[in-house]
């Protein structure tokens, strides 16, 4: 069985004496990276990071035609998420207190030895990777509903405002369906709030599953409601969803202790679909999945509908 393969991590140089630049090109060749541009300028870094990709910029502090090498790495990582190690023959505290702000993950003073050089560059690497690690999952916290681990409020509606933009651009639909379960109140008085909760649990999961489809955003919109983002969808795709939701947790059969002695959850479904435009707006669309939603609940449950002026069928 073959190891697997792994790529030599990109090293950007910008460094303004051609010497000093040449022999960190080769030290880091030899050492087994991959330096995906040498420059000298400030806009010439800031244009080859963003093309390039580089996971580590080596930054020296004074640059060609009097650029500052500090402020280059700040608008370089305004536009790209990567580790600089600063290089400097300058080792006064101003200037170290100048590169510190920026938060660079490594700096070196000139002259310094290829072995420095490369725990530099690994540290930094090390150090980016595990930052990176962290902000995901404070992202993924900050995202994602507790209880239910879908997508949270917050993340829905983030979603639908990048979908809304793209739809203006694009000039294709986009649909939205939202689920409520029936009859959650009489639960809670049934069963406490703790069942509540592990049913809205379990809901969620059978929901989840069911909008398995790839493109779909399914989050926990608030209470016992749920939204799934439908993008370059129209009504038709709305009402698949709409009635394969109602479907599957009426088939799961999971018992409503509001509902003895035989009931089961249940939920309603609306659903809504616009081609965004200036004319329209996000709360429109919600709007419509929401009227389809009491239209629904007006109609028996554990069913399906859209806004008044458009049907779904049974």
């Amino acid at each position: 069985m073959n190891a697997p393969t792994t790529h030599p991590s990109r090293v950007l140089i910008v460094e303004d004496e051609a010497i000093t630049a040449l022999d960190l090109s080769t030290e880091l060749a030899a050492m087994g990276y991959d330096v995906c541009g040498v420059v000298d300028t400030a806009d010439a870094a800031v244009g080859t990071a963003v093309r390039e990709r580089p996971a580590v910029v080596l930054m020296d502090i004074r640059l060609a035609n009097g650029g500052d090498g500090v402020e280059t790495a700040r608008r370089i990582c305004a536009q790209h998420d990567t580790a600089i190690v600063f290089l400097t023959a300058h080792s006064d505290e101003a200037t170290l207190a100048r590169a510190l702000a920026v938060s660079p993950f490594g700096y070196l003073i000139k002259p310094f030895r290829a072995r420095e050089l490369k725990v530099a560059i690994d540290l930094a690497l090390a150090k980016h990777s595990r930052d990176a690690a962290a902000t995901r999952s404070l992202r993924a916290l900050a995202t994602t509903d507790a209880l239910t681990g879908l997508a949270n409020r917050r993340q829905i509606d983030e979603t639908m405002q990048a979908e809304w933009r793209r739809g203006l651009e694009t000039g294709r639909p986009l649909a939205v369906v939202m689920a409520d379960i029936d009859h959650f109140k009489a639960f809670n008085d049934a069963a406490g709030h703790l069942a509540g909760d592990a049913c809205l649990a379990r809901v969620a999961e059978v929901l989840r599953t069911a909008c398995a489809d790839p493109g779909i955003v399914f989050g926990r919109w608030g209470g016992e409601e749920f939204l799934a983002i439908l993008p370059d969808a129209g009504l038709d795709a709305a009402e698949a969803l709409a009635w394969r939701l109602v479907r599957a947790v009426r088939e799961a059969g999971l018992p409503h202790a509001g509902l003895e002695p035989d009931g089961v959850v249940t939920v309603s479904v609306g659903a809504g679909a616009i081609v965004p435009s200036a004319a329209s707006s996000v709360d429109e669309l919600v709007a419509m999945a929401d009227r389809g939603l009491y239209a629904a609940k007006h109609a028996g449950r554990s069913r399906a509908a859209a806004a008044p002026g458009e049907r779904l069928r049974p």
